[in-house]
């Protein structure tokens, strides 16, 4: 039986478009809010760092930037074709980061392993949250610390609520859900509760708001697309429908656009705490 949008672990990308995301999605802005993520952390000389939902790697590879070898890294994802390809981004030789294959919620990691635990757009595709929360609780030290980000609702993304209705006419629900999902953890409120039923303490809660760009904006929505777990869906669509939907993208983001490519705000949520 084929699992639901809501039984789904995670943005399954295939092995093409592990390239597509470092191509068009890190430099658009996985990149920039990865580096935000890894600022925000305050990492020390010394941190045991778990990347939790780690995809291709980037939050380790900006967490590892900032402290070279006086740190150790580890990447968690279920997902094996990004561990795979971050494997190939950050060979041993150069990056001396561990990669993992394993589900949040059945951390393959012994107890107290680590300092901090960082999480990018990570939260909202784990299965049991509550549960992920109390191994990520399980792995850290005493007084260790978290840090996640959580895109706000669809509703604060322009660009994604455009995509969104684009998917939905002229491909189909499911796809269209499975987008939706990415936004689905938006409300402070709920998020604050979760992470105390976890026992984490000193939870603070930022409201961030960052720019995507991306130049040119032909090139981000092809991209963009392969980057997606839906990418196949969209190549079968006959070529002048596929254009048709690109088209009436483009249009609806003519507010978006302007002399240097696509420009348009992107809202999240940035979680610290305590064990």
């Amino acid at each position: 039986m084929e699992k639901s949008i809501n039984e789904k672990s995670g943005w399954q990308l295939r092995g093409d478009g592990t390239q597509a995301y470092e191509k068009y999605i890190v430099p658009a802005f996985s990149g920039s809010w990865a580096q935000d993520i890894v600022n925000r952390a305050n990492l020390r000389n010394g941190n045991r760092i778990l990347d939790l939902g780690c995809g291709t790697g980037i939050v380790s590879r900006y967490a590892y930037k900032s402290l070279g070898k006086s740190c150790r890294i580890t990447g968690v994802d279920i997902n094996e074709a990004v561990i795979k390809k971050a494997g190939e981004i950050c060979p041993p030789s150069t990056f001396p980061i561990e990669w993992k294959q394993g589900a949040a919620e059945a951390l393959p990691l012994s107890d107290a392993m680590f300092d901090v635990v960082l999480c990018q757009q990570g939260l909202q595709y784990f299965p049991d949250k509550l549960l992920a929360l109390k191994e990520i609780n399980r792995v850290l030290a005493s007084k260790g610390r978290l840090v996640f980000s959580v895109w706000r609702s669809l509703q604060y993304f322009p660009f994604y609520l455009v995509l969104h209705r684009a998917i939905e006419q002229y491909v189909n629900a499911e796809s269209a859900s499975m987008l939706e999902f990415a936004f689905g953890m938006g409300d402070s409120k709920k998020l604050r509760i979760l992470f105390e039923s976890a026992g984490f303490k000193n939870i603070d809660i930022r409201l961030v708001i960052k720019q995507m760009r991306y130049s040119p904006v032909d090139d981000f929505l092809i991209g963009g697309f392969c980057a997606s777990p839906f990418a196949d869906d969209i190549l079968a669509l006959k070529e002048s429908k596929r254009e048709k939907m690109f088209q009436t993208i483009k249009n609806s983001l003519s507010d978006y656009i302007d002399d240097h490519g696509l420009a348009a705000p992107m809202e999240c949520y940035v979680i610290s705490a305590i064990k």
